[in-house]
Formats: structure tokens, C-alpha cells, sequence
């Protein structure tokens, strides 16, 4: 396998308790990767000639001298790019972000991508939000706004009325970034805040479906990122584990990984959700009715399944 890029989510804990956040992230939460761990991914990373590394969390700021020396420690390893995923609280007053901003950028940071939606208004301030993206403009940093809308970003509810009115205030400066428009995945919280507020379908059409992709990127087969978390495990969608870097190394598992060694991937692979369907009834799995999506069948199937191949999977809750 070969990957074009590594997300280091180097923490589950986060200021915000977002209703959509696919790995339950949370204040609650403590803990996060090492330097000594981070390092050897940077340098495997290196190794395996990845293009991006992007750290991820969690809110990743909320250890702000770690997030810093990880990507010193990427520029001092000429990795191309390196990538900030932030909700942006740090930037309460415009000259501390300004300060924070500058010193992320002279350390080789080359882009950040902040959040701006119903979800994660409930916790940062959109002028915190603005202030980061004001200063990272300044400081000639490409900035991303990933925005998530429940259904399309058309449709009129109140998730989507709130996230277009939050992308409405940044004015002009909405032209001046990326903007990404997307629905969260219906995995984690997600699952269990929103499902509700989505039309369904009956289990008898997600069946026909195939793996609609990994999350980075890619197929089953042949995924183009990976992410590894502050326990070590390595990931290709949140929660579907391919190995833990406290066994063997990251290098290692992405160099050997074969699809076809895992009982889950390889059910999704040759047979779609029929096959992981096949799989987990045999283990004695019940399925719903109605799903919304392959994703959120899948993530049901998984929990499921974490007792009986604990091997396969990281903590779903």
C-alpha cells in the first residue's frame, strides 16, 4: 500500500462536545499522543515518501508546545505539507492569533483548516473563528473552512439555516478560503444525535451497496491515507483498525497491509454490505429496519463485531 498522506489524531479530547463528531470527542477526555510516538510517525511518514501530514484531533491546540514541535519536526524533515485541523478557540483576542498564527508558520505549518457549523458554534465563538482565519491570511497561510450541513446543504432545517447564516458572517473574507460542504459521516455521535433528522432507507437498499470509500481517501484495497491515534492504532476509517503501532511499526503495517488479512475489510471488499451483513449474522447480529447510509450500517455492524474480532477495531462507542 501506499499512502499519500498521515492524519495524527493526536488526541481524543476537545472544548467542544459536537453533536455530529464521528469519534466522541470530548472535554472528558484526557490524554494525548507523545513526542516520542509522533516523531517515529513523522519519520515513518518520511520514510514511506507521504506527502501531507495532518494533525488532527480532538482539538489538537489544546496542547499547543506538542502540536508545534510536530511540525518543526515535519519541516525538519522537508515533509511538503503539513495541515492543522482546529475549531479555532485559541483565537479569543486578534493579537494572540496573530502571535500563535506566526509562530505555527515559521515552524513550516502550510495550511490550517478550521470548522465553522451549527455544531461547533455551540462552543467557539465565530469571532474566535474569524480571528484565526484573519491572522492566517495575514500570515500568507492557506486556510480550508470545512462546514457540515445535515442532508444537503440546501435543505432547510435548522443545522443548515444556523451553518449558512455562521459562513454568511465571515463576509468577504469567505472568498479568500477554501470551503468544503459536506454531511457528517454517520458513525459515533453522530449516530445518536442526528439519525433522527435524516431520511432512512430500508436495509433491503443499503444491502446493495458497495463501500462507498475509506476516509482519507481510496479503496479498501488500496486506501491513500491513513490515520494513527493517540493509542497507537492505525486506522483507515474511524474506528476499522489495520494494526497498532505499539506491536508493530507504523512503517511496517502500512509497507505489509494486505486487505485480505482482515476478516472485515475483506468481507466489505469482496462482497459490499452484503458481505459484511453475511459476517456479522453469522455472529449472531440483528440488523434495523432502516440505516441512513452504507456508513452508518457499517459503523452498526462494527459495533457489533468489536467482541468478536476486538482485534479489528479501536474503542467504538
Amino acid at each position: 500500500m501506499h499512502i499519500t498522506s498521515l492524519g495524527l489524531h493526536i488526541t481524543d479530547r476537545c472544548n467542544a462536545k459536537c453533536l455530529h463528531c464521528a469519534f466522541n470527542c470530548s472535554p472528558d477526555i484526557k490524554g494525548s499522543v507523545s513526542l516520542k510516538e509522533a516523531k517515529q510517525y513523522v519519520a515513518d511518514a518520511k520514510a514511506l515518501d507521504v506527502e501531507i501530514v495532518c494533525l488532527t484531533g480532538g482539538e489538537p491546540m489544546l496542547y499547543p508546545s506538542l502540536v508545534e514541535r510536530i511540525i518543526s519536526e515535519c519541516s525538519h524533515l522537508s515533509l511538503p505539507k503539513t495541515w492543522l485541523f482546529t475549531n479555532g478557540f485559541w483565537a479569543h483576542d486578534i493579537r494572540k492569533a496573530h502571535a500563535i498564527v506566526k509562530k505555527l508558520k515559521s515552524l513550516g505549518l502550510t495550511k490550517m483548516f478550521t470548522s465553522i457549523d451549527s455544531f461547533h458554534q455551540r462552543y467557539v465563538p465565530l469571532d474566535s473563528v474569524k480571528n484565526a482565519i484573519e491572522a492566517s491570511l495575514q500570515s500568507n497561510l492557506k486556510v480550508c473552512v470545512d462546514a457540515r450541513f445535515v442532508g444537503e446543504s440546501d435543505e432547510e432545517n435548522r443545522f443548515n439555516l444556523a451553518t449558512r447564516s455562521h459562513l454568511e458572517f465571515l463576509g468577504n473574507l469567505l472568498s479568500k478560503v477554501g470551503v468544503i460542504k459536506g454531511q457528517p459521516m454517520f458513525v459515533g455521535r453522530a449516530v445518536k444525535s442526528l439519525a433522527k433528522y435524516v431520511k432512512m432507507k430500508p436495509l433491503s437498499e443499503i444491502l446493495k451497496k458497495k463501500c462507498p470509500g475509506v476516509w482519507a481517501g481510496g479503496t479498501l484495497e488500496s486506501p491513500v491515507g491513513v490515520d494513527v491515534d493517540e493509542l497507537g492504532f492505525v486506522t483507515i476509517c474511524p474506528g476499522l483498525s489495520i494494526g497498532n503501532t505499539r506491536e508493530v511499526s507504523l512503517r511496517r503495517i502500512i509497507e505489509e497491509y494486505d486487505y485480505g488479512g482482515f476478516v472485515v475489510i475483506a468481507a466489505l471488499r469482496s462482497e459490499g454490505m452484503e458481505g459484511l451483513m453475511d459476517l456479522a449474522s453469522e455472529n449472531g447480529f440483528i440488523p434495523k429496519e432502516v440505516y441512513i447510509s452504507e456508513c452508518h450500517l457499517c459503523y452498526d455492524a462494527r459495533k457489533f463485531l468489536k467482541n468478536v474480532f476486538p482485534e479489528a477495531f479501536t474503542l467504538l462507542t
